[in-house]
């Protein structure tokens, strides 16, 4: 009998706050902008949402949330609300994440700079804050691309961050096991990515130019990287003058032997394997065939007579 009662109750209660959910809710008719932060807790959210008038109970927003089950799936972001919303449309909105945050894709290959450009163009923080900050702190290399949904108005430091996060998330322990096994530090590892990244088009031949690359440094060769000069010049151009290659700078490496001091780009995940994973080769050079391939060789001579056809196909 007891029980009975106390099965009685629960289902009156739960009556009572459907009652409430559905009839005590704001009579004005009006759209409210409302941003939760990553990390708002539920009793959090309530005083959000009821500070900017759109709910009109927290302790009524809280019973329909622990009555939906979905405490734990509430999604952070700039969300668009009427205030005739009830508690549930509410919940259902952020549990499913259906905010106003902008999509802003981060292609491989990137640099700061370019980041920075479509984050300021789209608002979410300023460009040049941007740049300063990721330069300080040499994270070139290290904002992982992905496609990123982001609020407008963002503390510089937090963008970085979930960028930074992306790349900590993809960095497995396997790859710390791989960098020692090639001896190789893991700033090397995203330096020579970067470089990597810039160079191959082809999915399959960047592990061969990734072996090239390798087999140059452990011979003592110079890299010889256009997209090295290009990131010290600041520019981009389809190919290199001879005064270009003189370009005096760190990152230059016709220049200076070894690697250039840091990453010349962000580079995504295949490039980073390939340089992890490279390909078993006695290649030395590559040139370009101008469709995203390349030929290789072994020799300085053969390389030679590659570079000639290549030029030839250009004028065609």
């Amino acid at each position: 009998m007891v029980k009975k009662i106390k099965i009685i109750s629960i289902i009156t209660i739960f009556l009572l706050i459907a009652v409430i959910l559905f009839f005590f809710i704001n009579s004005e008719n009006k759209t409210v902008e409302v941003f939760i932060p990553k990390g708002t807790s539920p009793k959090q959210i309530a005083k959000i949402l009821k500070e900017s008038e759109v709910i009109y109970s927290k302790t009524v927003f809280l019973a329909a949330l622990k009555l939906s089950g979905d405490s734990k799936y509430l999604k952070a972001g700039l969300y668009e609300f009427n205030t005739k919303d009830n508690s549930f449309a509410i919940i259902n909105k952020l549990k499913n994440g259906e905010s106003k945050n902008i999509k802003i894709t981060i292609p491989e290959g990137w640099t700061i700079k370019q980041i920075a450009n479509i984050l300021d163009e789209h608002k979410i923080c300023s460009g040049q804050d941007f740049i300063n900050f990721a330069e300080e702190q040499n994270l070139e290399g290290y904002l992982f691309p992905n496609t990123y949904f982001l609020i407008p108005n963002m503390e510089t430091e937090e963008v970085i961050k979930i960028m930074t996060d992306e790349f900590d998330k993809f960095w497995t322990k396997d790859f710390d096991q791989r960098t020692e096994q090639l001896n190789m530090p893991k700033k090397d590892i995203i330096i020579l990515a970067s470089i990597v990244e810039r160079e191959a088009v082809s999915d399959e031949e960047r592990p061969v130019i990734a072996g090239i690359f390798l087999n140059r440094l452990s011979k003592g060769m110079r890299l010889e990287s256009c997209a090295t000069v290009l990131y010290a010049m600041d520019t981009n151009k389809e190919r290199l003058a001879l005064e270009d290659l003189q370009f005096p700078s760190p990152y230059n490496t016709y220049r200076h032997h070894g690697l250039p001091p840091g990453p010349i780009c962000n580079p995504g995940i295949k490039a980073i394997k390939a340089v992890l994973y490279p390909a078993v080769t006695d290649n030395l050079y590559f040139v370009s065939k101008g469709n995203g391939t390349h030929y290789f060789s072994s020799n300085f001579q053969d390389h030679i007579q590659n570079k000639i056809i290549s030029k030839k196909k250009a004028k065609k």
